[in-house]
């Protein structure tokens, strides 16, 4: 087990990849499908909750799984991770047609933990959480092949790399990437209502509380018998002052724009193509404002001859409306949904922009490729 250091990513072999199953755990489902049909319906797992809002003397809403026996703290993640882990190892035995033993015990996962400078985080939380879910897994105390990443929202850059490298060393025919965090402990809720960051009795401007565990299983594009959604565009920029999530700094929407742009030259496509869009968006004004101030310098109408979007606009889905803010969960949870949709039939086009911010300033956008198995878009 080892922790992967804060870095920036090399983007020269992060187009070779694709996500060819998914896994969660919600507040509006308990599986990756039931989850994502969830969100497509526009069901929300929003409910009130025990946490405690001072500013209106009330319960606080909240998004939570709806699990038994449910508690807090560090070692309640592997609780979460284990069954959105395990959904994507049965996927793995199937597509790839490993024995149940190989996948859960030797397969390679890759977890997405809060950034080190996350409120109220646990300062042993990469141990406690890598050492629970190797007991859960069967595997040895200490073994390499789980790895965390330490980055939140957007921490899949970094998570790519490392399933990248863990793929090649095995080697290993996939690897499984998960995102998990929970906002639902009192102490960490009073100090976003203190910054002004949460939906409450006097503040309009905020995030919704939630919990969840995200998984998607990848491979290397070309080399699993199923659809696949490739990864064809990755970018990664900081806003300036590191602004995001403090509301004495305007944001500028420059880290956004440069990420997005870098995604898109380097899958080798425009804005223009671009059918939909899904992101974190979770009730904050400021993600709104650089996600439109990033549209309107990269958005363009496409040269004469070529078509405009069927609806005259990009769509924009945000998950977050229906399963809360969920941190280092939410990109695995792009990922799945631009897959399922592939996958369903519903997706607007071929192409889907994610992207996604944490609070440190940094940006990361992908664009993904859907390609069914036996047809084309």
């Amino acid at each position: 087990m080892r922790s992967v250091a804060a870095e920036k990513v090399s983007r020269s072999s992060m187009t070779n990849v694709s996500v060819v199953a998914h896994g969660s755990v919600t507040s509006v489902g308990l599986d990756g499908p039931s989850t994502f049909a969830a969100m497509r319906a526009g069901v929300s797992g929003v409910a009130e909750s025990k946490l405690w809002d001072p500013t209106a003397g009330a319960r606080l809403a909240a998004a939570r799984p709806p699990l038994r026996q449910w508690w807090q703290g560090p070692t309640m993640l592997a609780e979460l991770i284990s069954t959105a882990v395990k959904e994507c190892l049965e996927s793995a035995c199937r597509l790839f047609q490993l024995s149940v033993r190989y996948s859960t015990q030797e397969l390679p996962v890759v977890v997405i933990l809060s950034p080190l400078d996350r409120p109220c985080r646990a300062a042993n939380l990469d141990r406690q959480v890598l050492e629970d879910l190797a007991r859960k897994l069967g595997r040895p105390a200490g073994t390499s092949t789980l790895v965390s990443v330490d980055r939140g929202r957007t921490g899949i850059a970094l998570a790519l790399q490392a399933a990248e490298e863990q793929m090649l060393r095995r080697p290993a025919p996939a690897c499984v990437i998960v995102g998990v965090e929970s906002f639902l402990r009192q102490k960490l809720v009073k100090q976003y209502i203190d910054e002004g960051r949460v939906l409450c009795g006097i503040n309009s401007n905020g995030f919704i509380p939630g919990e969840a565990a995200a998984a998607v299983l990848i491979c290397k594009s070309g080399e699993a018998p199923a659809d696949e959604l490739r990864i064809t565009g990755l970018g990664q920029d900081m806003e300036p002052n590191g602004a995001g999530g403090n509301a004495s700094v305007a944001v500028t929407g420059t880290g956004l724009t440069n990420a997005i742009r870098q995604a898109l030259t380097q899958a080798g496509i425009e804005y223009h193509q671009l059918q939909f869009s899904i992101s974190d968006l979770n009730g904050e004004r400021f993600k709104f404002k650089e996600r439109t101030i990033a549209a309107a310098r990269l958005d363009r109408a496409p040269p004469p001859g070529h078509p405009r979007r069927p609806r005259g606009y990009m769509e924009i889905w945000h998950p977050v409306e229906s399963i809360g803010e969920v941190g280092s969960a939410i990109f695995p949870c792009l990922l799945g949904w631009a897959f399922e949709a592939g996958a369903r039939g519903y997706a607007p086009g071929a192409h889907a922009l994610l992207h996604a911010s944490e609070d440190n300033g940094e940006r990361v956008a992908i664009v993904t490729h859907f390609k069914p198995r036996k047809a084309t878009f």
